[in-house]
This record gives C-alpha cells, sequence and structure tokens, in this order.
C-alpha cells in the first residue's frame, strides 16, 4: 500500500445520520456583528433568539427570523462565485442592560422562560424571557469573575463558579442563595449539571474536578483533567485550565476543553478534549486535531447526532474541530478565515446550526446541512 493510501485510511470518518447534521458540510452562512469581543452565546430554546455577552456591559440578543443567510446557487452544476456572508440587519439586535462589566456566563432553562448571566465583577442576573426581556434579580454573587453559570435540568436551580474558588447554588424563582459548595483552592473555571440532575461537577485552573451532590450539596468524589494543566517555571503561574465543558445526552461521558504544555501565557499549548467515563471517573480518551496548533480549545459540546464538536484557536487564528467518541483524532476541521479565536460555541436546536463567538466581536453562524444532491439529468 502507498504511503498517501496508508494516511488515508488512518483518517476518522464519519456516518451521517439520515436526516441527519452532516460536519463536513459546515459552512458559514451569516454573521452577527458587534464592536466588542464576544465572549459567549446561546441560543433561546425555541430558536427564535441568539443571547450573547461580550467586552462591554450589555447582553445582545439577535432576532433570527430577520437574518439573512448565503443563498445556496440556483443551479447547483453550474460553478460561480462564493456569495458574500450576509450581516445582520442592525435593527435586529436588542442590548440589555444592568450588567457592571464584561458578560463572559449565559445559560438559558429549557422551558424559555429564563436566563442567566454573569459578569467580570460577580454579578449575575436572572432574566425574565419575553419580547422584552426584564432583569428578575439582580444578585452580587461571587468575589471577581463568574466565570459560567448552569440551570438544572428541572430549572430549579442555577450554579455559578467564580473566581473566588466558590460554586454557589441559587433558586430560579427567587434568586435566593441555597447552599455555598467549598472545596476548590483557586478559580473555578467551569461548572455543570449532570443530565439526571442529581450531580453537579466543578473544575478549576488546576483541573480538579469535584463532583457534588446537587440535592446537599456533599462532595461526593474528586476527578482529574490533569493533561489540560501545566505549571510555568519561566513565569511562576499555573498555566491551563478546564476552559470549557458539557455532558453528553445520557451522562455517560464528561468533555473537558484545554490545552496539553507549555507555550507559553498566551498560549497554553496544543488544543485537546478529554472525555471522561462518568462511571469510573477516569480519563477515557484524549482529542486532538487532525493537525496540531499552538491554541486552546474553548467551547465544547455533544451534539445529538453523536459526534463532538469544539471551537477554539489563539491570535493566530481559530478552529471547528469535530470528533466521535472513539477516534482520538478529529474526523474533520473548520480553519477560520479570520484571526480570531472561537471562544464559545452552541448548537442550535434544530440541531443543524452553530453558533460561535468569536475574538473579533462576531457571532459566526454556520450550517451543517449538506448541498442538495446535483441532478444527473
Amino acid at each position: 500500500m502507498l504511503m498517501a493510501d496508508q494516511e488515508a485510511a488512518k483518517k476518522p470518518t464519519y456516518t451521517v445520520r439520515s436526516g441527519g447534521a452532516d460536519p463536513t458540510a459546515t459552512k458559514l452562512v451569516t454573521e452577527l456583528k458587534h464592536d466588542r469581543g464576544i465572549l459567549a452565546c446561546r441560543y433561546a430554546p425555541n430558536g427564535d433568539y441568539l443571547y450573547a455577552g461580550a467586552r462591554d456591559y450589555l447582553v445582545h440578543r439577535w432576532d433570527l427570523s430577520a437574518e439573512p443567510e448565503v443563498e445556496p446557487p440556483a443551479d447547483p452544476k453550474k460553478k460561480s462565485k462564493t456569495p458574500p456572508v450576509p450581516a445582520a440587519p442592525a435593527l435586529s439586535r436588542v442590548e440589555l442592560g444592568g450588567h457592571e462589566s464584561w458578560v463572559q456566563a449565559i445559560a438559558c432553562r429549557g422551558d424559555g422562560e429564563r436566563m442567566v448571566t454573569g459578569d467580570f465583577v460577580g454579578r449575575v442576573i436572572i432574566w425574565k424571557l419575553a419580547d422584552q426581556p426584564q432583569p428578575l434579580h439582580s444578585i452580587a454573587a461571587h468575589e471577581g469573575m463568574v466565570r459560567k453559570v448552569a440551570v438544572s435540568p428541572d430549572g430549579e436551580l442555577i450554579a455559578t463558579a467564580g473566581n473566588d474558588g466558590a460554586v454557589r447554588l441559587w433558586s430560579t424563582g427567587d434568586g435566593t442563595l441555597r447552599r455555598e459548595l467549598l472545596g476548590h483552592d483557586c478559580h473555578v473555571y467551569n461548572v455543570a449539571f449532570h443530565p439526571d440532575g442529581k450531580s453537579l461537577v466543578s473544575a478549576d485552573l488546576k483541573c480538579r474536578l469535584l463532583h457534588w451532590d446537587a440535592a446537599t450539596g456533599k462532595l461526593k468524589r474528586e476527578l482529574s483533567a490533569a493533561p489540560l494543566y501545566t505549571y510555568s517555571v519561566k513565569y511562576e503561574v499555573h498555566v491551563g485550565g478546564v476552559r470549557g465543558m458539557s455532558f453528553n445526552g445520557d451522562g455517560s461521558l464528561l468533555a473537558c476543553a484545554g490545552a496539553t504544555g507549555e507555550k507559553g501565557i498566551a498560549h497554553s499549548g496544543n488544543a485537546r478534549v478529554l472525555l471522561i467515563d462518568w462511571a469510573t471517573g477516569e480519563i477515557a480518551r484524549e482529542l486532538k486535531p487532525e493537525k496540531e496548533e499552538i491554541c486552546t480549545a474553548w467551547g465544547v459540546q455533544f451534539h445529538p447526532d453523536g459526534f463532538i464538536v469544539s471551537s477554539g484557536g489563539s491570535r493566530t487564528g481559530g478552529f471547528l474541530w469535530f470528533w466521535t467518541a472513539d477516534e482520538d483524532v478529529a474526523f474533520h476541521s473548520v480553519r477560520f478565515k479570520q484571526r480570531a479565536p472561537g471562544f464559545d460555541l452552541d448548537i442550535a436546536p434544530d440541531n443543524k446550526r452553530l453558533a460561535v463567538a468569536n475574538h473579533d466581536g462576531v457571532i459566526r453562524l454556520y450550517s451543517m446541512t449538506p448541498e442538495p444532491p446535483v441532478s444527473a439529468e
């Protein structure tokens, strides 16, 4: 067998489900532009709106029904220049005030009636979502940055993670503090509820993962995502951390995104996503790009069709990577044309779209719908 054939045989593949999303067909269809870097984005559960936090004091909402998309060619058999990606109309965006600093944390309740946001000075706001969203509760939740927020599957609890080393649980209904979970000794970067609603996991800069009983607040066990952390002797600082984290649908796997090794402070190494077996607590697989890139994986989610998608990058560029849970190497990747990493991503409720929050102030919407087949006539 020739070398080229051997390399092709090693490349992982993905089989598209009937009527499902096709990651290999991923293409940019819309740009939602802002003048500040976008840090987080989430679709409304009904898919009508997209919410975002940016390097300003506002939460931004785009009406997706008003967004134009790249039109497919009238005749797929004819070659034509790629049409320009349309930008959102200015009137499609609404700005929601109430925060005191940059907004990095966003989560929506499953029924679409509540949203939670957190900022860099520790404030958390619970919003009532409607045609005109309104803040219901504004909470001084942490000393320092709120890194992430999560809503429990039943919609009753909010978990917040902050730079003060604490994880706190709040009532979605009245915004009161239910319990405080202490056990981390550094910045807590991430928090996520298990799909069964009984467990909560929090992850920090040093890649310690603490598994909590959501009902009692009792610490059940400690897990580790150690490959994503290092101590820089040169700069005398901790480098890395669990930047993105999510469970798959049945809760059997936990994905942790970040980078391995040390390549400086801004670039913490090679982009990686760790898959942790929730039952055993052990690292089941270390996912890597097709080609090593000096950058960080920031956002990560499991798609209902069975693949994993992550956004990331560095100041030199950004990427989307796609994996299956049984292969170490990405079966597909998309390199951004802009020199801006993807800090966060979300999968649309129709499971055919992706939203990526970019460092350059643009949310880019991607379609994973394959082009219609070309007629043989």
